[in-house]
């Protein structure tokens, strides 16, 4: 019985320091929703130098969460519309069940979801240049450029039903929408400025819904960042970010997160041909008389060229993701 004495005492003393059955540490959560980009294609290594990943590693090594520890949770998914975040189990469901299940768990004060982060526009685009469009015989027709405007309204909605949800659920958590990028922006080509003027009609939804009162959720800008340097912050796929663009976006999306001016990796400065372009509304107010503007001429030039950039950027979507 002597000999059973210390191997007896070493499993109670072990019990004793794990504590109850099935006893875990429970921390804060960082939920991220999106499309490919939170996946974290285009980067060498997704699990690891993607935005998503990247910036959790910052925050977990912030003051923040340093002592308190922190869980990522990324639901992006690869070829997903912002119509998809709102399916029955869709992303949006899956976190508001996340969020549900953390604060109905009483064994921790301290594990809620804080940060929550939406990418989500990209595979929109894809409306105006698959099945039947009429953006794929003339995008410069009226049906097409109804097409587009249809398409900026249902991102609107769908962008606008979704970080309702995800406020209601989390009255507490920073919510942060990711802006899109031109991929075309440096390019020199003919596409670059209408492809620029197009993404900025996308972005002023993402920044009409960020700005609404009601939901207070934050906007990480990645447009000016990426301005004139498609060349170094694209994948070879010229479309979704590498190594360096997933830096970029995880540096805003970080200082968006915690309210102050964005700090770029070394070796990722700005650079650039030129000032990024100001948002370009596609419906403009009527001129002060004696302004000398001619409104119907502007729309009949910006609607058409918009539509056009977002044509070939689609197009790009749709190489992008191996789809005829």
């Amino acid at each position: 019985m002597r000999r059973l004495l210390p191997p007896l005492l070493a499993a109670f003393l072990s019990l004793a320091l794990l504590g109850p059955a099935g006893a875990r540490e429970e921390t804060p959560a960082y939920v991220a929703l999106g499309d490919s980009l939170a996946f974290g294609v285009g980067a060498s290594d997704p699990a690891t130098t993607g935005y998503v990943p990247l910036t959790y590693d910052a925050l977990r090594k912030s003051d923040r969460y340093r002592e308190r520890g922190l869980t990522l949770v990324n639901l992006g998914l690869p070829g997903a519309t912002s119509a998809d975040l709102l399916l029955p189990d869709g992303q949006v469901e899956k976190a508001i069940d996340e969020i549900k299940q953390r604060v109905e768990d009483t064994g921790s004060a301290d594990d809620n979801v804080e940060i929550i982060s939406i990418d989500i526009g990209g595979n929109d685009l894809l409306s105006l240049v698959t099945g039947g469009s009429p953006c794929l015989s003339d995008p410069t027709a009226a049906a097409c450029q109804e097409r587009f405007t249809q398409m900026l309204d249902t991102l609107s909605d769908n962008l606008d039903e979704a970080v309702g949800r995800l406020r209601e659920a989390a009255p507490k958590a920073d919510i942060v929408i990711v802006t899109l990028y031109s991929p075309l922006s440096g390019s020199g080509g003919p596409l670059e400025l209408p492809a620029a003027i197009a993404v900025q009609q996308m972005n002023g939804v993402m920044r009409g819904v960020a700005g609404a009162r009601e939901f207070e959720a934050k906007l990480a800008d990645v447009y000016d960042l990426f301005a004139g340097r498609s060349a170094q912050l694209v994948a070879g796929d010229n479309l979704h970010p590498n190594d360096s663009g997933h830096a970029v976006i995880a540096a805003a999306l970080l200082a968006a997160i915690e309210n102050r001016e964005v700090v770029l990796p070394e070796g990722l400065a700005m650079g650039g041909s030129g000032p990024p372009l100001e948002p370009v509304p596609v419906v403009a107010a009527s001129p002060a008389e004696g302004d000398g503007l001619d409104v119907g001429l502007l729309l009949a030039i910006l609607v058409p060229a918009t539509v056009v950039g977002l044509v070939a950027i689609g197009g790009a979507y749709v190489l992008g993701r191996g789809r005829a």
